[in-house]
């Protein structure tokens, strides 16, 4: 892998990638030679975003989700548009990463996530949604929960931790509305990311979004359970 600065395109393997579709997430394995420019990236998730309104759709999100997966790293970041995109980085937070929504419709957005060193985002949900990351440069640990049914006998939610990876150039990793949707991302180095949320963001559910803070110890020595308490800030008080 060619070391690069952070303001440069990253190459890999000509700028394409190519994975082998499988879940929860998965790594950079051969060359594709089917690379997809940005507005063909874009074209064809707007098709498969259709499936959102689906009879389907709710049990069908990890096949939705894949099909995303295998967009993403199929992705050419040699592409004008997102050699822009990268180039016009700037470390506005200073304790928060850039997070910049580069393409938004009512059915789906994208956005490219720049992470300082050490800089996190907490744990968060996606409410009625469902997400796809590939990283593109850097490295990151990124821990996914599930929300029980159940709450604690403190009435608060119970998280079940589903994994934990530590991401690199070429990896991905997917969400859907019951499956690892609340996570939170830690980079140990300066780290880029592109994502796609199907449905975006919206007044609806960035109202609903909330942020966890989960205790030290496991719940009532159940293995990988903990209660949480949910704020609407990512910095806790």
């Amino acid at each position: 892998m060619p070391l690069i600065t952070r303001r440069k395109v990253i190459q890999l393997s000509g700028g394409t990638l190519a994975v082998a579709a499988t879940l929860p997430y998965t790594s950079l394995l051969a060359e594709s030679k089917d690379s997809l420019g940005w507005d063909g990236f874009l074209k064809t998730c707007e098709s498969l975003s259709e499936a959102q309104f689906e009879d389907n759709w709710t049990t069908n999100q990890d096949d939705y989700t894949k099909k995303i997966e295998q967009l993403l790293v199929r992705l050419n970041l040699e592409d004008e548009k997102i050699v822009e995109f990268i180039d016009s980085y700037n470390n506005y937070n200073t304790r928060f990463p850039e997070i910049r929504t580069i393409h938004r419709k009512t059915e789906f957005q994208v956005s490219l996530l720049e992470f300082e060193a050490e800089e996190k985002i907490p744990l968060h949900d996606h409410p009625d949604m469902t997400g796809v990351v590939v990283c593109t440069h850097g490295e990151i640990e990124v821990t996914h929960y599930d929300k029980l049914t159940e709450t604690s006998e403190n009435d608060l939610p119970l998280l079940k931790k589903e994994r934990n990876l530590t991401m690199t150039p070429g990896m991905t990793a997917t969400l859907t509305v019951n499956r690892g949707n609340i996570h939170e991302l830690h980079a140990k180095e300066f780290t880029r990311m592109i994502d796609v949320f199907t449905p975006p963001y919206n007044r609806d559910r960035s109202s609903r979004s909330r942020y966890y803070w989960i205790s030290e110890d496991v719940y009532d020595d159940r293995t990988d359970t903990f209660e949480a308490e949910m704020t609407r800030s990512p910095f806790r008080r």
